[in-house]
């Protein structure tokens, strides 16, 4: 499992990166839903629950910028579009740090992207996440298909949560 440092008082609370990209994607589609935290209409991700393929599928295409930190590397940033939301990704050195909705999603999205690509922490080879920067655009657009477990509590309740596929 790809166990992260929450964050001590973080928006989002799952304990992995699986689940964390669930829960902010879920998050950021519910901001996406309410007129006043987004007046131009953007349509960023969508995501759907598959109950036959157990998982949680969907596309992105988030506004982003590309720049260059001090020491020359490229670095590539998340735009802000959304109005009205405030995230915090907590304190106490959480894993990750980004401050807009918008960047946080990307952040982790990207972060599980690198993790797939590392043979000691996906020896499955997993590839669940897909995601590419356009420069001419300035869209980082991408898939992922994260799997999920469904529970019914003793009420009937149905609760989602990511499978985690990656070692820490």
């Amino acid at each position: 499992m790809a166990t992260i440092t929450p964050g001590t008082d973080s928006t989002f609370k799952t304990e992995t990166a699986e689940g964390r990209a669930i829960e902010a994607i879920c998050y950021l589609q519910l901001q996406e839903s309410l007129t006043e935290n987004n007046s131009s209409g953007r349509d960023a991700i969508q995501a759907t629950f598959d109950l036959t393929d157990n998982t949680f599928s969907g596309t992105y295409a988030i506004p982003a910028e590309q720049g260059f930190s001090a020491t020359g590397g490229l670095t590539i940033s998340a735009v802000p579009y959304l109005q009205n939301v405030s995230i915090s990704p907590g304190t106490n050195a959480p894993s990750f740090k980004s401050q807009t909705l918008e960047a946080y999603v990307l952040e982790v999205l990207m972060y599980l992207q690198a993790w797939e690509r590392n043979t000691a922490k996906n020896p499955q080879s997993r590839n669940y996440i897909t995601g590419s920067f356009n420069s001419d655009t300035g869209i980082y657009q991408g898939t992922f298909t994260l799997p999920i477990s469904l529970v019914l509590d003793a009420t009937g309740k149905a609760s989602f949560s990511a499978v985690e596929y990656l070692l820490t």
